[in-house]
């Protein structure tokens, strides 16, 4: 089946647009593309700037929890084929260069069809910012050419990104243990000191493994033990977005 790619000028989220698609019957691997995004912190999507998409595919419950680590590795291989650059990743979905982030990921579901889920997965890689971040994420966020030193070829990095997403989308049923050790050895949190950020406080504890859902395992200095969730907990260096690399 041809994949479908659906492209924007602007939209409000790429994620909420093939939401939209999603339920109108859009096929698994449907992406939606765009030169910007307009709702909810539209400053980290300015126009031309970024390269922003959205990706559907078909997973079981028990599976979901899985995707957005492995969306991760899809889009550092499309950035070190394409940009020659090899980012870390910062549990669980955040890609680093240089102790910054270059790429966000969200993931959200829906229900699909003979109780699967469909999962939309949506990716913003900085592209070409050079001082377009505002003051409170200059130490935190970086882009792709400041980085490199360079201009990015987008081009190349919107081709090597379509096919590592339909690479992904074509292993997920059976996940490779290449992309799982590949998720493990860029890990920037494993064997290091982090903060666990919650609502009620935080604390310190040691990232010591992953758990075969990508799960990070964290002994306090207690020594008590416990398994973090995307999504439920923020994590952090001891002093910064992260301290590796």
């Amino acid at each position: 089946m041809e994949r479908r790619v659906y492209r924007y000028e602007t939209v409000g989220s790429t994620n909420t647009e093939l939401m939209a698609l999603a339920r109108q019957g859009a096929a698994e691997g449907t992406v939606v593309l765009a030169r910007q995004q307009t709702a909810g912190r539209s400053f980290q999507s300015p126009a031309g700037l970024g390269l922003y998409g959205s990706v559907l595919l078909r997973s079981s419950p028990e599976d979901a929890p899985r995707i957005p680590a492995l969306a991760a590795t899809a889009v550092r291989r499309a950035i070190r084929r394409s940009c020659g650059l090899s980012c870390g990743i910062k549990w669980p979905n955040d890609l680093v260069l240089s102790g910054r982030k270059v790429c966000g990921i969200l993931a959200e579901a829906l229900p699909g069809p003979e109780g699967s889920l469909w999962v939309v997965v949506g990716i913003g890689i900085n592209v070409c910012q050079r001082r377009d971040f505002l003051p409170e994420l200059r130490e935190t966020a970086a882009s792709l050419s400041m980085i490199a030193g360079a201009e990015i070829d987008r081009a190349a990095l919107e081709t090597a990104f379509l096919e590592e997403l339909e690479a992904l989308r074509r292993e997920l049923p059976q996940e490779t243990a290449e992309r799982r050790q590949e998720y493990g050895a860029a890990c920037l949190n494993l064997g290091h000191r982090v903060r666990v950020l919650r609502p009620g406080g935080e604390r310190e504890a040691l990232a010591v493994s992953l758990t075969p859902d990508y799960g990070l395992a964290v002994r306090y200095d207690d020594g008590t033990e416990e398994v973090l969730r995307s999504g439920e907990v923020s994590v952090r260096g001891l002093y910064g977005y992260t301290d590796k690399e």
